[in-house]
């Protein structure tokens, strides 16, 4: 038995000790051959498999055969405790939008098969853990935006940010999210916008008007103090994308100022004079026109919207035109806070819908276009016209209280 003195009040002489660890190696090592080297490898150990290997380093000839080490006929230590779980990590998941039945996957950490997946307080019942460190769950019938837990052996751990459910009237349920920006980092996404450089009626259109901050997207109209030039933003998705029929929606807010206006609208390079008519060559839809006031400045519009439809070019008297009756907001709502305005496009018409209502504001299947379109998020400026006369002293520098403003926090794209 090892004795429970310390090693210098040990009443075994050094001579003898150090050969009875020698002999013990010694035997150890003929049992073991290099295992006893292997299982020490790191070295970090400092049980009775230490000591046998720094024993057998020994020279041979000072280890003579027979001896038997107090060492080696120690008792084993006592199995090591099993470690505690850790807690698990959520490192992303993707994609983050998604529409309530669709997949998404969650890459993280010290997952494990009792996983469970929540959105928010809804429990995922549909869910398969991959590995350690992948998750597949389908999105419950019943989630909402929300932050996704993991609960797992070693805890509860929660994602930085919260997932997004891509909602759609129930005309569009069947829809599959195709395309989308969110507005997403500090700068426009060039791969998805072209924000366009002319001279457009009274404004100058620039870059410097449109900036992305805080998953917002800000197109300001300004006035340059030291020209008098009226700027604003113009941005198109020409070229980079175009679509046929589906559900196209964008969450925006409006500070429209007299004589601007802001607009979510769709168009197509086709839209041209044709004899006959052929809207089917591609079209001019309005989802939203939103302006401050009328013509004359006045009356007051700062809580109202107009969608539209135009066709056939825009040279007087072969122009065609069909529109809604301008919209008012409920009772108390203003356009200073967020509201979804969005088209249901078919081959047989369109669908306006605003908020997600079950059914849309107006319907029309006037103007019906077979071609691609591409989307537009726009600020103008056209003194004494249907958005009112331009101030006098115009919109102030950029960054002013005075300044009109157009904000969209997400733009979407669903079809079948």
């Amino acid at each position: 038995m090892q004795s429970d003195r310390p090693v210098e009040q040990s009443a075994i002489p050094e001579k003898s000790r150090r050969q009875f660890l020698q002999k013990g190696a010694q035997a150890a090592t003929a049992l073991l051959g290099t295992s006893a080297i292997g299982a020490c490898g790191g070295g970090g150990s400092s049980g009775a498999g230490s000591e046998i290997n720094s024993a057998a380093l020994l020279p041979s000839s000072a280890n003579p055969a027979g001896a038997i080490s107090p060492e080696s006929s120690a008792a084993p230590p006592a199995a090591a405790m099993p470690s505690p779980a850790k807690s698990p990590v959520i490192h992303s998941f993707s994609p983050g939008l998604a529409m309530r039945g669709d997949v998404v996957v969650i890459t993280g950490a010290e997952f494990d098969s009792g996983s469970t997946v929540r959105f928010g307080e809804v429990v995922a019942t549909k869910f398969s853990v991959d590995s350690a460190n992948q998750i597949s769950v389908t999105v419950p019938d019943s989630a909402k935006d929300a932050p996704i837990f993991v609960r797992a052996a070693g805890g509860e751990t929660r994602s930085s940010k919260p997932f997004e459910v891509a909602l759609v009237p129930a005309a569009a349920r069947n829809y599959r999210l195709v395309w989308r920006d969110e507005f997403e980092g500090n700068a426009l996404d060039r791969t998805k916008w072209t924000p366009l450089t002319n001279q457009r009626d009274d404004a100058f259109q620039t870059a410097e008007a449109v900036t992305v901050s805080g998953s917002v997207m800000k197109i300001t109209t300004y006035t340059d103090p030291s020209t008098g030039r009226h700027h604003t933003g113009f941005l198109r998705t020409a070229g980079r994308y175009e679509f046929c029929f589906g559900y196209v929606e964008a969450r925006v807010r409006f500070a429209s100022a007299p004589g601007q206006w802001g607009a979510f609208w769709l168009m197509s390079n086709q839209n041209r004079a044709y004899t006959p008519p052929n809207p089917a060559a591609g079209v001019e839809i309005d989802i939203i026109e939103q302006r401050a006031i009328g013509g004359g400045n006045m009356p007051d519009l700062r809580s109202s919207y107009s969608s539209a439809v135009h066709w056939n070019g825009y040279q007087k008297g072969v122009h065609l035109v069909d529109q809604s009756n301008v919209e008012a907001l409920p009772q108390g709502q203003s356009f200073k806070d967020w509201h979804t305005l969005g088209l249901l496009w078919t081959p047989q018409g369109y669908e306006f819908y605003l908020d997600g209502a079950p059914k849309p504001y107006w319907t029309t299947d006037k103007g019906l276009s077979l071609s691609n379109e591409f989307i537009k998020l726009t600020c103008e400026i056209r003194d004494k016209d249907w958005a009112g006369d331009i101030p006098p002293d115009g919109y102030g520098p950029l960054g002013a209280s005075t300044n009109g403003i157009m904000e969209v926090d997400w733009v979407r794209v669903w079809q079948q």
